[in-house]
């Protein structure tokens, strides 16, 4: 995943150019008349989007909830009826200007306060046109608030009801099977704005990378893309080094669930033997303990020794055996034709080479006859696997439509991943080499370099502007811009501070795209596939 540099960030601008003679009195001149001209005509839209403009400043919400009193003013105005609303908005205004331009209209002027004499009686009937009014004003004083200030000076949104309500029905639907999007799958959701927080077949086209300093967590989520290609029944081949039994175990109880056909070297189709837990019962509980436990602070670590069997339960390894006996005759050109699923021991070096040497031997057979794959390869220990079959995997496979999903927990196999494949999912890493290689290839942005360092937590450099001329009637410069520098647009110690079954996401193809913070949700496996594929 190559890292590149994001567009230039957008300036801030205003409406009367700095440049412009006397802009200081034409403004103040503009805000006098809005005001005389609300105190004659609108008196309650003033008051009103006056508190609708600081409520958005103070709570930082998006303008879109200025939707709520605008259309609470019009049904108001319907159940009254337009010509009642109207006319209840415009007693207010008659009122006033009756009495300034009546008899005596000097001595009136001199006492504007007696104009207002009744507001109690008609001021509260301007409310159905006023709310609707007040919320297009203090949008339009958001707008100008946004367009006046530099984009990485806009503070961030904050995620009201809508986001949290909305967040918790995408983690529902996803939660119970909903895995698969329209051009990809679900893996969670992102709680700042409560959508669901996915990755496109697209997008995965070119290699993932699973990293983390977690196991569980990374096994977890590598499961997630093989559930999600299960069910739209890709070919899905797994390269298992066997130092899990828990991976084979996970990987047929899917299948079965899935009703995906699930071939191991010899031809045998491994099954849940009878008396065992039922894998898909074991994964489903395994995936649900697994989110509770994210959802509650851990009383201890979990030991790196116990691995992944951990997620799947005490009957983790007793329905399909940690290793195979290897054997030649496992067709991977009928794994892909018949999009099923293939489990390949690669228990050892030599048998790392064979299974590389297969899987290159398939994806020119596939371009040859000019065929793509739509499959998928997972590596779950790409750490256990030399650096020179990993590379060949993933050139081979991104050519050959198998691209590889890799999970790797060691920082350096996860680092020299991250520059061969096109998608990021990293969950919370503690080393900080690790952190910075990451946060690089997942792209950069423009920012003044004072911005940076503090978004960095580095020192403030040394300050130094670059002038920039913008000439108005005077012909003189009127502002200075700071020179812009790259930053990452996921800093690093947003990787290093990650909570349980949080993670970041990048992609770069077909076009960069960047998630700071999202909460994984394991889907459930499918409960009518997994009737049908018992015996």
């Amino acid at each position: 995943m190559l890292p590149e540099a994001g567009p230039l960030p957008r300036r801030a601008r205003r409406l009367i150019p700095a440049g412009f003679p006397h802009r200081g009195e034409l403004i103040a001149a503009f805000a006098v008349l809005i005001v005389l001209a609300h105190l004659l005509l609108a008196q309650l839209t003033i008051v009103l989007a006056l508190a609708f403009a600081v409520t958005g400043k103070v709570t930082r919400w998006r303008l879109c909830w200025l939707l709520a009193p605008a259309v609470a003013g019009l049904a108001w105005m319907l159940a009254a009826g337009p010509g009642e609303a109207l006319a209840g908005f415009a007693a207010g205004p008659s009122s006033v200007l009756g009495y300034l331009t009546g008899g005596a209209a000097a001595r009136h002027v001199i006492r504007p306060i007696a104009a207002f004499a009744g507001i109690g009686g008609w001021l509260p009937r301007q409310f159905p046109v006023a709310l609707p009014l007040a919320a297009a004003e203090a949008g339009l004083i958001g707008w100008l608030d946004w367009l006046h200030t530099d984009e990485w000076a806009v503070p961030p949104p904050r995620p009201g009801a809508a986001a949290a309500l909305r967040a918790a029905l995408a983690a529902r639907r996803i939660r119970s099977g909903a895995v698969l999007t329209r051009d990809g799958l679900a893996l969670g959701v992102i709680p700042s704005t409560g959508a669901v927080a996915g990755l496109s077949w697209q997008e995965a086209s070119r290699g993932v990378l699973v990293a983390g300093a977690d196991a569980r967590e990374v096994t977890l989520t590598c499961l997630q893309l093989v559930h999600a290609a299960a069910r739209r029944r890709k070919p899905v081949i797994v390269l298992d080094d066997g130092h899990d039994a828990a991976i084979a175990h996970a990987v047929a109880a899917t299948c079965l669930a899935t009703g995906s056909p699930l071939l191991s070297p010899g031809g045998a189709t491994p099954r849940t033997p009878r008396g065992a837990p039922d894998g898909s019962a074991i994964v489903s509980g395994a995936l649900a303990g697994s989110r509770d436990a994210a959802e509650r602070p851990a009383r201890r670590p979990p030991s790196p020794r116990r691995g992944a069997s951990q997620l799947w339960g005490r009957g983790a390894g007793r329905g399909v055996p940690s290793s195979a006996p290897a054997a030649p005759d496992l067709d991977l050109m009928q794994v892909v034709s018949e999009r099923s699923a293939a489990l390949i021991p690669v228990e050892s070096p030599e048998s790392a080479a064979r299974a590389a040497a297969s899987l290159t031997a398939l994806g020119a057979r596939l371009r040859r006859i000019g065929i793509d794959g739509d499959g998928l390869v997972w590596v779950p220990s790409a750490e256990r696997l030399p650096e020179p079959v990993l590379a060949a995997l993933v050139a081979e496979g991104t050519a050959a439509g198998l691209p590889v999903l890799a999970g790797a927990v060691s920082p350096a196999a996860a680092g020299q991943l991250a520059a061969l494949v096109g998608a990021l999912l990293v969950h919370r890493v503690t080393d900080r080499d690790l952190a910075d290689c990451l946060a690089a290839r997942a792209g950069t942005r423009l920012l003044p370099a004072g911005v940076a360092a503090a978004r960095a937590g580095q020192p403030l450099p040394a300050p130094s502007v670059q002038p920039s001329v913008q000439s108005g009637q005077s012909g003189q410069s009127v502002e200075q811009q700071a020179p812009l520098t790259p930053c990452p647009v996921i800093e690093p110690r947003t990787l290093l501070s990650l909570r349980a079954a949080e993670f970041a996401l990048a992609a770069s193809v077909p076009r960069r795209r960047v998630v700071a913070r999202a909460r994984l949700v394991p889907a459930r496996l499918p409960r009518h596939a997994e009737r049908r594929g018992q015996p």
